[in-house]
C-alpha cells in the first residue's frame, strides 16, 4: 500500500504564489448567487475548490461597478456569493474582480488539473515554518448528569498562524510586503508589442516573458529604455505563462495593449555587473489593504508518474500531500547584519487560512514544475530563470562588511552588529456575512519602526544625543543624511544595492558597556524612527504583487 510509506524532507517543497486582482468574465447562465465563469475562461482555467472563500468580489456591468460580495463557495467553474445581486449577467460582457487578499493566482490547466502559479522561488530560504491550524475545541455539560465526563462538544474557530520566513538577503524585494507600496519602478523596456490582455484566453506575444501595468488610461505610451509609473499599490509585473497565456488576466487598464511594457530581464555580463537591473522604490502604505502572497507546501514520495500531482482515484491519494497558505501578509520584518554574516532577513506572517485539498481533486503542484534541482523554478536567477544563463551573481548575498550606517550626520565605521525591526502590528478580525469559520482579515494598525546596534565607541557622539535636545525628533528642513536622516545601505559586487532611509528619530538608549577581558568599549544603541524617507531595491528580482 502507498500511504505505507513516509513522507521524507527530500519531497518537502515550499514555493511563492503571487496574489492580485483576478478579474474573470461572467457567463449569461450566472443567477443572483452563482457567478459562472464564461466559457473562454473556463476552457483555460480550472479553479481549485473552495479556495476563494471569504474573497471579495466587485461586480461590473460591461465595465461599470455594481456592488461588492463575498465568496462563501467555488468549485472549478463559477463561485456562490452573499448577499445576491440584482443585476441580469450579459454573457462575455458582465465580469467580476476578486480582491487580491487572500486570492492565489492560477494559471492555465493542463487537461482537466487546476494549477496556481506556484512556480516561484522563494530564494535563498535558511528556515521556514509553513502556518500551523489551530482549532478551538468547546467542551460543556449541558446541565446533564450520569457521568463526570463532558456531556457535549464541537469544534469552535480555526486559526492559522505561526508563519515565518527567515532568508540570507541577496535581494531586497522582500520590503516591499513590509512597506506595503512600491510608488516607482525603474527598468529596461522594449515596449508593448503585440498582446492582448482583455480577452480570454489573455495572450501575449511570447512566453515567459513580463510586462508592467504602467497605469495610462487615455493615451498610448511611448517607452524608452527606463521607464517609471505604474499603479503604486500594485501589481508590479504580470508574467506570462509557459502557453503565453497570463499567469493572471490583468485587471486596472485592460482595455488596450498600449498600457503594457514588456520587461526586459535583468541579466550579467562577463564580469559579473548586472544589466538592466530593476529598481524598485517602495513607499509606506496607510490604508487597510497591504500586499499579500500564498504560499504553497508539498510532500512528496516523488513517484516518477506523478511527481508533484494529486490524482483523482484514492488510491493514490497518499503519494502527494498539499497545502496552500493564502493571505499573508507580513506583520514583522526583521533584517540582521552580525559581524562576518551574511544580512538576514526575518519576516513574521499573518495568514488568512490554511486551504487543504478535498479527497481526489485533480492538483499539479509547484505551477506543473517537476525539476527535482528547482534551478527552473522563477527568480531564480534571471534571463531564462535558470543559474545557468546568468552565473551565481544573482544568488550571491549581501555581506556585513559591505554595508554602511549613518545617524545624526554621521557615519559610523565601528558598527559591530545591527537590527532593523519593521512592525505593522497587524489586528486580527472577523466579520459577519463570511460564512466560514477559518476565514479571518488582518488589519494593520500602528507602524512601528525600531533600529538597534552595536558600536565601538571612537567619540562620545551617540551619547550626548542621548542626553542632548538636538535629537533628530522634529521635520528636518532639508532631506539629506548630512543633515541628518538615518542612512542605512547595503551594495554587492555585482551592482545590486538596498537602500533605506528614515527621519524623525531619536535615541532612546546609549549603554555603555565595559568587557572583563580589557578590550574595546562597545555602545548599545536603540533607536525609534518616525517615518519612512526613501527605500530603495536595485535587484534582478522580479516582484509579482
Amino acid at each position: 500500500m502507498t500511504n505505507t510509506d513516509i513522507f521524507l524532507g527530500s519531497g518537502a517543497s515550499l514555493t511563492f504564489i503571487p496574489e492580485l486582482d483576478l478579474k474573470i468574465i461572467l457567463d449569461g447562465t450566472s443567477t443572483s448567487t452563482q457567478l459562472v465563469a464564461d466559457a473562454l475562461w473556463s476552457d483555460n482555467v480550472r479553479l481549485v475548490e473552495d479556495l476563494y472563500v471569504g474573497c471579495k468580489v466587485d461586480l461590473y456591468d460591461n465595465g461599470t461597478y455594481v456592488s461588492t460580495h463575498t465568496v462563501s463557495s467555488n468549485d472549478t467553474t463559477s463561485f456562490t456569493i452573499t448577499p445576491a445581486h440584482t443585476l441580469t449577467i450579459q454573457d462575455a460582457t458582465d465580469f467580476i474582480v476578486l480582491h487580491a487578499y487572500g486570492t492565489p493566482a492560477p494559471t492555465t490547466k493542463t487537461g482537466s488539473i487546476a494549477r496556481l502559479s506556484a512556480d516561484n522561488w522563494l530564494g535563498l530560504l535558511e528556515t521556514a515554518t509553513f502556518p500551523s491550524v489551530e482549532v478551538e475545541m468547546k467542551q460543556l455539560n449541558l446541565s446533564l448528569g450520569g457521568k463526570r465526563n463532558f456531556t457535549h462538544q464541537y469544534k469552535g474557530i480555526e486559526t492559522s498562524s505561526g508563519g515565518n520566513l527567515a532568508y540570507i538577503t541577496n535581494h531586497g524585494a522582500w520590503l516591499y510586503y513590509a512597506l506595503g507600496q512600491c510608488s516607482k519602478v525603474n527598468a529596461t523596456f522594449t515596449g508593448s508589442s503585440s498582446l492582448d490582455p482583455a480577452t480570454p484566453p489573455y495572450t501575449a506575444h511570447a512566453n515567459n516573458v513580463h510586462y508592467l501595468d504602467i497605469g495610462e488610461t487615455a493615451t498610448a505610451k511611448t517607452f524608452s529604455d527606463t521607464l517609471e509609473g505604474h499603479t503604486s499599490t500594485g501589481p508590479i509585473f504580470y508574467r506570462t505563462a509557459t502557453d503565453s497565456s497570463f499567469m493572471i488576466p490583468p485587471v486596472a487598464h485592460q482595455d488596450t495593449a498600449t498600457h503594457f511594457a514588456l520587461l526586459t530581464l535583468p541579466s550579467h555580463n562577463a564580469s559579473g555587473v548586472i544589466q538592466n537591473p530593476i529598481k524598485y522604490t517602495f513607499a509606506e502604505a496607510n490604508g487597510e489593504d497591504l500586499p499579500s502572497f500564498a504560499l504553497e507546501q508539498t510532500l512528496s514520495k516523488l513517484e516518477s508518474s506523478n511527481t508533484y500531482n494529486t490524482e483523482t482515484t484514492a488510491a493514490s491519494e497518499s503519494k502527494n500531500f498539499v497545502r496552500i497558505a493564502r493571505g499573508n501578509r507580513v506583520n514583522t520584518l526583521t533584517m540582521t547584519a552580525n559581524e562576518n554574516e551574511e544580512v538576514k532577513m526575518t519576516m513574521d506572517l499573518n495568514t488568512r487560512t490554511v486551504h487543504t485539498l478535498k479527497q481526489q481533486e485533480a492538483y499539479q503542484a509547484r505551477g506543473g514544475n517537476s525539476d527535482l534541482t528547482n534551478t527552473t523554478l522563477f527568480n531564480y536567477g534571471s534571463g531564462s530563470n535558470t543559474l545557468a544563463a546568468t552565473g551565481a551573481e544573482s544568488l550571491e548575498p549581501f555581506f556585513f562588511s559591505s554595508g554602511s550606517f549613518s545617524i545624526f550626520g554621521q557615519q559610523f565605521l565601528k558598527i559591530t552588529n545591527f537590527t532593523l525591526t519593521i512592525n505593522n502590528n497587524l489586528q486580527d478580525k472577523r466579520f459577519l456575512g463570511i460564512g466560514n469559520k477559518k476565514i479571518k482579515d488582518a488589519i494593520p494598525a500602528q507602524r512601528t519602526y525600531e533600529i538597534s546596534f552595536t558600536a565601538m565607541i571612537t567619540d562620545d557622539k551617540l551619547y550626548e544625543e542621548l542626553v542632548g535636545a538636538n535629537s533628530q525628533t522634529e521635520e528636518i528642513a532639508t532631506d539629506t543624511v548630512a543633515n541628518g536622516l538615518l542612512n542605512l545601505e547595503f551594495d554587492k559586487d555585482n551592482g545590486e544595492k538596498i537602500k533605506i532611509q528614515l527621519k524623525n528619530y531619536f535615541l532612546s538608549a546609549a549603554n555603555v558597556t565595559i568587557p572583563d577581558d580589557k578590550g574595546p568599549i562597545t555602545i548599545e544603541g536603540t533607536v525609534m524612527p518616525r517615518d519612512l524617507h526613501l527605500c530603495e531595491v536595485t535587484t534582478h528580482w522580479v516582484l509579482q504583487g
